[in-house]
C-alpha cells in the first residue's frame, strides 16, 4: 500500500468517526403523515445524500422510520415510539409531522421538509431559534405563477376550482390565488376536503359549478392521496394543476414547484450540522433554488388539449 493511499483511508475512517460522533451511531427518526410508498423517492435522495457525507446505515448510522398513513391521530404516538427510540435528531415529511414533533418530540433537534413552516417553525430564516431548522418549498409563493401557467393553457378558462386540505393549507397560499385570480379576470372558489370520503362531493360541486379548471394546493394530505385526486381530476374532466412532479407521475396534468428530492438532500446537510455539535436554532432554514415544471401529454390527450409551445418549451419534463 502507498503512502498516499495509507493517508486516503486514514482521512475516510477519520471523517467517518467524526460524522458518528466519536464512533457512536447516529440515530435519525423520520416521522412521516403519509405512507411509506408517497416517500421513497425522498428518503432515497435523503440516504444518498448522507452516504456522500460519510454515513453508513449499520454502522455510524441508523435511521428509525414511522408512517402515519394519513392518520394525524396516531402522529403523537409515532413521535413517542421515536423518542424512546433514543434519537439523535428528528427528521420530518410535512407540516402535521413537524408539528407533532415539536410538540411531543422531547425537545429533540427537528429537521423538516415541507412546503410552508414558517410561522410556526422559525424566528427568521437565517437564525431560527428553537429546536427546528429545515428546508421550506415556499409552494404559497409560487400560487401566482402556477395560476398564470393554467391561464396560458387555458386562456379563456375563467371559474378556477381550488381543492384544499383542513387544516393542513396555510390561508396565505388561499388569499395569493384570490388576489391573483382577480388580475387573470378568474372567479376563485374553494373546496375544502378532510378526508377521501370527502372527495367525490367536492369534485360533483365543481362539476355543477361548472369549473374549468382545478388548482390543488400543496399539503402532505393531497400528496398521500395524489394518484386518487389525478384520477378524479380526469373523470370529470377538469385539468389540474399540481404542485409536485410526483402529482403528474401518478397521472395528473401539470405541475409547477421546487422537486422535493431537493429538499431532502439539502435536509442530509442539515443533520449533518447537527451531528456535528451544532444547534439547529443557528442552521438556517433553506429554500429551494431551482423549480420544475411537468406536463403529461398522454393525460391533455386524454382531456382533449393541446399544450401551447410557449409552454411546452418552458417544461423541464414532458411525461408522454
Amino acid at each position: 500500500m502507498t503512502r498516499a493511499l495509507v493517508v486516503l483511508v486514514a482521512l475516510v475512517f477519520w471523517a467517518s468517526a467524526l460524522n458518528a460522533k466519536d464512533g457512536k451511531i447516529f440515530r435519525v427518526g423520520f416521522v412521516a403523515f403519509v405512507s411509506p410508498d408517497t416517500t421513497k423517492q425522498w428518503i432515497e435522495a435523503f440516504r444518498d445524500e448522507l452516504r456522500r457525507l460519510g454515513y453508513e446505515e449499520g454502522k455510524n448510522l441508523l435511521i428509525e422510520s414511522r408512517f402515519a398513513h394519513g392518520d394525524r391521530e396516531r402522529l403523537k404516538d409515532l413521535v413517542t415510539e421515536i423518542v424512546r427510540a433514543k434519537v439523535d435528531v428528528f427528521l420530518t415529511a410535512g407540516e402535521p409531522a413537524l408539528l407533532a414533533a415539536k410538540a411531543h418530540g422531547a425537545n429533540i433537534p427537528i429537521v423538516t421538509v415541507t412546503c410552508d413552516p414558517l410561522d410556526k417553525l422559525v424566528g427568521s430564516l437565517s437564525r431560527p431559534g428553537g429546536n427546528a431548522t429545515g428546508f421550506t418549498c415556499i409552494s404559497s409563493d409560487l400560487a401566482s405563477k402556477r395560476l398564470g401557467l393554467l391561464k396560458s393553457l387555458l386562456p379563456k378558462g375563467r371559474r378556477i376550482a381550488v381543492l384544499y386540505s383542513e387544516p393542513d393549507t396555510l390561508e396565505p397560499e388561499l388569499q395569493e390565488l384570490a388576489t391573483q385570480g382577480r388580475l387573470l379576470d378568474m372567479e376563485i372558489r374553494r373546496f375544502p376536503v378532510r378526508s377521501p370520503e370527502n372527495f367525490d362531493v367536492a369534485f360533483q360541486q365543481m362539476v355543477d359549478w361548472k369549473s374549468d379548471a382545478l388548482y390543488i394546493s400543496a399539503s402532505s394530505f393531497a400528496n398521500l392521496h395524489r394518484a386518487k385526486l389525478a384520477e378524479l381530476a380526469l373523470t370529470h374532466r377538469l385539468p389540474a394543476m399540481y404542485g409536485f412532479r410526483e402529482f403528474v407521475q401518478a397521472g395528473g396534468l401539470i405541475a409547477y414547484g421546487a422537486p422535493l428530492q431537493d429538499g431532502f438532500r439539502r435536509a442530509a446537510h442539515q443533520v449533518d450540522k447537527i451531528s456535528k455539535g451544532a444547534s439547529p436554532s443557528e442552521v438556517p432554514v433553506e429554500q429551494p433554488t431551482r423549480f420544475q415544471l411537468v406536463v403529461n401529454l398522454k393525460t391533455a390527450k386524454a382531456l382533449g388539449l393541446d399544450f401551447p409551445p410557449s409552454l411546452l418549451v418552458q417544461a423541464d419534463e414532458v411525461i408522454e
